[in-house]
């Protein structure tokens, strides 16, 4: 009997142990709110799973436990003095002897460090503030607002206004701190994953599979210059033409993406001991072999310097190079929204031969300055933009008797971040003049919308004047322009091998965005990361918020990728949206328009109103359903696809206006307001009749005479219409309001045209 006993207590002691378990094992987490950020510990071991393939997410967490997801997320070093209480044996010993050692964890004055007491919301705040001011002088603290900031402990005051601040705690439901329960293990992971990843983000931490790199791997040519060996054997070379201000190389860290490889060296700039900042460069290996190269400075000094990004091509004896500027010249109007984009396209293609023909084939961009700016919130959480400062064109391309060397110049700006990158291939990264001649000119045409500003953590793009913090010069990363549709039609219609490149980088962009989410094949609902102060002083909606229109197209084009490229890990790429579409009416993000009908509404976030719903979304969300219909064959895809539809047309004749042109959205209150986009809602009316048709489902009537009132209203305005509007508007019987419209300008390369060329059109 004794025995027996014995050995059910080992077999109860084993499962209470967390142990190493895959994240996509855990069964207990599937619909759990801190589904993501367990998941993304999980994965890098900070936290553990049990034997049963459970992570438990309401259990308490103890004080030790606790200090050893800290030492685990931070990288500790080990230490050499512990606890009365912790001896050599104990599970956690080397981990609270490295907390120690880093000042995470103090102890009482008994000399004990009490692991198996549970952690407090005000202890987790307290090592929290402690692990942050480890890596750094973090000392911004916020105005606690909580209903319960009164009865906070004084030894976890400051820590709580600080922790607050930086985003790592935020509020319950009821706005209190509740600082004095104890900390689950799903609110633990939570906490470290958000010090975790802004430490990441700062630079200060590193994510991915960190190694010392190989002898040689990176070389100093001089002290301010470094070398880096592609995979292809082309070289590489980063250096400071400002004297005094050595490259040090420290570490290398190495991404896995779909199709792709990042590998980032870093390199201190200025004294070790005391660096003005660091240099990273990320060489992007695609699949096809060739590399985008991404150059990247944080610069913390006072003065602005100059660099330089040389690219060595020692078998080439000529060259040539085809400039993006030679299609045309940029006027940089003025946009009501978006006010001026200063920004222009890259540089040109860059051909290199030698007797025996091609040796390379290079995309060079210009050089981009900015300042990160961010807005923190009570509640935690910050919104992040860019406030863009110079778009640099310097180059030289020079020849000796050792080859041919690309040389890209850069400012270093102080107190900020400078980029740029290249695209280096030894094939041709376009076959066919027609398709450079297109993409060319589409690119100073389309300046706007064709991403330029390219970097190894995603595309930045420009943004509206309403976002927070407010700069007219804002840029950031916009989800609906990382996602490469654009680029995925042109190589569908072309084959070209720098359409594919660019679209393998939208694909590690959204991989980077989403924390290595689409490599683990769990493609994520989307979350802007900018506040929009139109949504924030209507609704209260700030950053991170999902925003349907956004989240469509990037869904479309992942799934459309992984169609295109047999990609199997993006082939359901649509599905965990079109879930999140139809739960909406469930957790109430809708506005009702009658018992059967409703819409859904255009933005969410947890805690903030129910906001507008605008047609153009309204027509997109109710397409995107019936396309993952026709994938799956579930019924409950169409069948909210239906009540979106039923909920357009009951609101119909309010969608027009007194001028026949269309109302851009429908508030709560059932108010119509805000002027419609152009043609952009008009064709998402085109395209739904023409789903509805493809499927043997009837026209309706009511998105006829939309069409028609948008079509005149457009026609009486003489408003230019692109050749595709004017083909859909024929095919489908509205040729007669659209007679007067003779030859538009149209591409004359027959590239098919797909939902995401028209709307970004």
């Amino acid at each position: 009997m004794r025995k027996i006993t014995t050995l059910l207590l080992l077999i109860s002691l084993l499962i209470s142990i967390a142990i190493p378990i895959s994240a996509a094992m855990l069964t207990d987490i599937d619909n759990h709110w801190a589904k993501e950020e367990i998941n993304a510990l999980v994965e890098k071991e900070i936290i553990n799973g049990y034997p049963d393939h459970t992570y438990r997410p309401n259990a308490n967490v103890t004080r030790g436990q606790f200090v050893a997801f800290l030492v685990r997320a931070l990288n500790l070093p080990k230490g050499n003095s512990g606890f009365v209480d912790v001896k050599a044996g104990n599970n956690l010993y080397e981990e609270i002897n490295a907390a120690k050692k880093a000042g995470i964890i103090q102890g009482t004055v008994e000399g004990k460090a009490l692991p198996n007491v549970n952690i407090t919301r005000a202890d987790a705040a307290v090592m929290l503030d402690r692990a942050l001011q480890y890596k750094g002088d973090f000392n911004e603290g916020a105005d606690l607002s909580f209903t319960d900031a009164g009865s906070v402990p004084q030894y976890a005051l400051e820590a709580f206004q600080r922790v607050v601040h930086y985003g790592f705690v935020q509020g319950t439901k009821e706005n209190t701190l509740d600082h004095s329960s104890t900390a689950t293990r799903a609110e633990s992971a939570v906490f470290i994953y958000r010090l975790y990843t802004f430490l990441l983000e700062k630079g200060l931490l590193d994510g991915g599979s960190e190694e010392p790199g190989e002898p040689g791997e990176s070389v100093n040519l001089s002290p301010s210059e470094v070398q880096l060996t592609m995979a292809s054997g082309e070289k590489v070379r980063v250096r400071m033409n400002t004297g005094g201000v050595p490259l040090s190389y420290y570490k290398k860290r190495v991404n896995d993406h779909l199709r792709s490889v990042d590998t980032h060296y870093y390199y201190k700039m200025g004294n070790t001991s005391a660096p003005l900042g660091e240099l990273r460069v990320t060489l992007r290996t695609l699949d096809n072999g060739d590399t985008f190269v991404f150059t990247k400075f944080i610069h913390n000094g006072d003065n602005t310097y100059s660099a330089s990004v040389i690219l060595p091509f020692k078998d080439a004896s000529s060259y040539s190079l085809k400039k993006m500027e030679e299609y045309g010249t940029i006027t940089h109007e003025h946009n009501n929204t978006f006010g001026v984009d200063p920004t222009t396209h890259p540089i040109g293609l860059l051909t290199l031969q030698n007797a025996d023909g091609l040796t390379n084939s290079v995309m060079l961009s210009k050089s981009y300055t900015s300042i990160q700016r961010e807005k923190v919130y009570a509640n935690g959480q910050k919104s992040v933009i860019r406030e863009f400062d110079e778009e640099l064109e310097s180059y030289k391309i020079q020849k000796d008797q050792s080859g041919i060397y690309a040389v890209l110049n850069m400012k270093v700006l102080s107190k900020g971040i400078s980029e740029n990158w290249a695209l280096v291939s030894k094939e041709k990264l376009f076959k066919e003049q027609q398709y450079i001649d297109y993409w060319f000119e589409r690119s100073v045409d389309e300046y706007r919308s064709i991403n330029k500003w390219l970097t190894a953590d995603g595309a930045y793009s420009k943004l509206p004047w309403s976002i927070e913090p407010g700069y007219k010069l804002g840029y950031g990363r916009n989800i609906g322009a990382m996602q490469g549709g654009i680029y995925l039609r042109a190589y569908t219609g072309s084959e070209e091998r720098y359409f594919y490149n660019l679209v393998l980088n939208s694909i590690a962009d959204l991989d980077v965005f989403t924390g290595g989410s689409l490599t683990k094949g769990d493609v994520p609902v989307f979350k802007t990361e900018y506040t929009s102060t139109w949504l924030k002083n209507a609704y209260g909606t700030t950053a991170p918020y999902i925003d349907t229109r956004h989240n469509e197209n990037t869904a479309l084009f992942l799934k459309n990728a992984g169609e295109a490229l047999n990609i199997s890990k993006l082939s359901n790429a649509n599905i965990r949206y079109a879930d999140f579409l139809v739960n909406q009416k469930e957790i109430g993000n809708i506005i009702p328009i009658t018992v059967s009908s409703h819409l859904i509404a255009d933005y969410y976030a947890p805690g903030s109103k129910t906001t507008h719903v605008s047609l153009n979304h309204a027509l997109g969300e109710m397409r995107f359903l019936i396309e993952t219909y026709r994938q799956t064959g579930d019924d409950k895809y169409f069948k909210t696809a239906r009540q979106l539809k039923a909920g357009i047309e009951n609101l119909y004749p309010q969608w027009i206006r007194d001028d026949g042109n269309l109302w851009y959205q429908v508030n709560g209150d059932k108010v119509f307001n805000g002027t419609d986009y152009p043609t952009l809602t008009l064709v998402d009316l085109l395209l739904s009749q023409k789903l509805f048709e493809e499927i043997s489902y009837p026209r309706s009537s009511i998105f006829d005479e939309m069409i028609k009132s948008k079509t005149t209203y457009l026609v009486n305005e003489n408003h230019p219409f692109k050749g595709n509007e004017l083909e859909l508007l024929r095919e489908q019987g509205f040729g007669y309001l659209v007679e007067s419209y003779g030859n538009v300008k149209a591409s004359s390369i027959p590239l098919d045209k797909d939902t995401l060329d028209l709307l970004a059109e």
